[in-house]
């Protein structure tokens, strides 16, 4: 019986192994990578000197734009360099060689925001071009580290398949809703110093060939939020959205499920509207008024929002100061709020059920109302501030038409102003 028994747990064992085998393989077989590109092979193992130079990449690596991308290197020094480099400071990516990645603009404000940069790569297995079969489903996935030299982050990071080269080397972005991939819940990626993936799945449509990486959306579409840089960067933040790129990968799955970032129900993402809060920094010289001085201390506001940044508070707490100082002013407190929040709450006036309120409305007079109660709280009698609510009727002078594209402007409208009354 013993003997039997022994037989019969080293068979089961033996079932067992049989079958967590082929349970592996089926697993394996589920996601099957047809194409990566970590930027590691060079023409001729030729360094990069220099920042634009992304066509050293071996396999037909482009940047289809009059202004080129970037390629970054261990084996080189400088601004081309890893991990310093003219950008900030990052490691490569391990899997898959960990020596070189490549670095791309998403986004320029104002005058400048036409100067986007992309990288198209050809899609191929070893030296011969693949195209991905109609109706299939892929994997698609690629990984970006924001640098420290970037002010903004943004969403809209996308890969756009093509079956032609999507440009040719003119100045202007490349904008297009077709054939492509961002990454689930289109967040935004806000992380320095790591790499974060951008995936999600893809249905071919039977021609594409090339994948294309960049921000294929407008400005005005773009979700933006300004970030601090990590305290020990000694890089200079510039007005853009630059991110380090690496390893591009499409895997071929039987499911959607079988990606691994797959998800069925994804967090639904604010796109629509901005997040960009303007920040004051006024200069202020002592022979100035004390009303000329109380003009310049604007508040600016999140989309939506009547609560304070760090920089709201400055601010105010600037105008108590020469409020207390002089006891005598009264102070005129406009608040103020831009054309799309106006929009915003007509729309979710259609969607309100029941006593839901609506988030959008009056935030000309929330803003004004949460500001007096701060002035309050800080000593200053309500009887010396008086309320005025402009809606989004008058446009902040700081508006600079000209080089401040319509995010910025709409950013600069979300405000209260102060205005000493005699």
């Amino acid at each position: 019986m013993k003997s039997n028994y022994v037989k019969f747990v080293i068979v089961s064992f033996a079932l067992m192994a049989i079958v967590s085998v082929n349970t592996s393989l089926s697993q394996k077989s589920s996601l099957r990578e047809i194409f990566r590109q970590g930027f590691e092979s060079t023409v001729d193992k030729e360094k990069p000197a220099e920042l634009g130079s992304i066509e050293l990449v071996e396999g037909g690596v482009s940047s289809p734009t009059e202004t080129k991308a970037d390629l970054f290197s261990k084996s080189s020094s400088g601004d081309a360099g890893i991990p310093e480099n003219a950008m900030g400071v990052e490691d490569p990516i391990k899997d898959g060689g960990g020596e070189n990645y490549a670095g791309v603009y998403f986004y320029k404000p104002g005058k400048a925001s036409r100067e986007r940069t992309y990288i198209t790569i050809p899609i191929k297995k070893g030296k011969e071009q693949q195209t991905l079969k109609k109706g299939l489903t892929y994997c698609v996935e690629f990984s970006v580290s924001l640098s420290e030299s970037s002010k903004f982050a943004v969403n809209n990071i996308a890969a756009h398949f093509s079956k032609e080269l999507p440009a040719s080397g003119g100045s202007d972005p490349i904008f297009t809703a077709e054939k492509i991939m961002k990454g689930q819940g289109n967040k935004i990626y806000t992380g320095f110093y790591g790499w974060e993936k951008v995936c999600n799945i893809y249905t071919a449509k039977g021609d594409e060939k090339f994948i294309t990486i960049g921000n294929f959306d407008r400005n005005e579409s773009t979700q933006f939020t300004q970030v601090k840089k990590p305290k020990e960067s000694q890089i200079d933040q510039l007005p853009h959205a630059y991110y380090y790129v690496d390893n591009v990968i499409i895997s071929l799955v039987s499911k959607p499920e079988d990606c691994p970032c797959y998800n069925a129900n994804p967090q639904k993402s604010d796109a629509t509207y901005s997040t960009l809060i303007y920040t004051n920094n006024p200069e202020v010289t002592e022979k100035m008024s004390v009303a000329d001085k109380i003009g310049l201390y604007d508040v600016y506001f999140r989309f939506g929002k009547a609560s304070f940044t760090e920089n709201a508070k400055e601010m105010m707490n600037l105008v108590i100061e020469e409020m207390k100082a002089n006891s005598a002013i009264r102070v005129e407190v406009q608040g103020n709020n831009d054309a799309t929040e106006d929009k915003a709450a007509e729309i979710k006036a259609t969607e309100i059920k029941g006593d839901e309120k609506n988030d959008y409305e009056d935030m000309d007079r929330k803003r004004t109302a949460a500001v007096i109660k701060y002035f309050v709280s800080q000593g200053i009698d309500a009887a010396r501030l008086i309320e005025k609510n402009n809606g989004a009727d008058v446009d902040n002078p700081k508006i600079d038409s000209e080089n401040d594209d319509q995010e910025i402007q709409d950013a600069k409208n979300r405000r209260v102003s102060f205005k000493v009354l005699k």
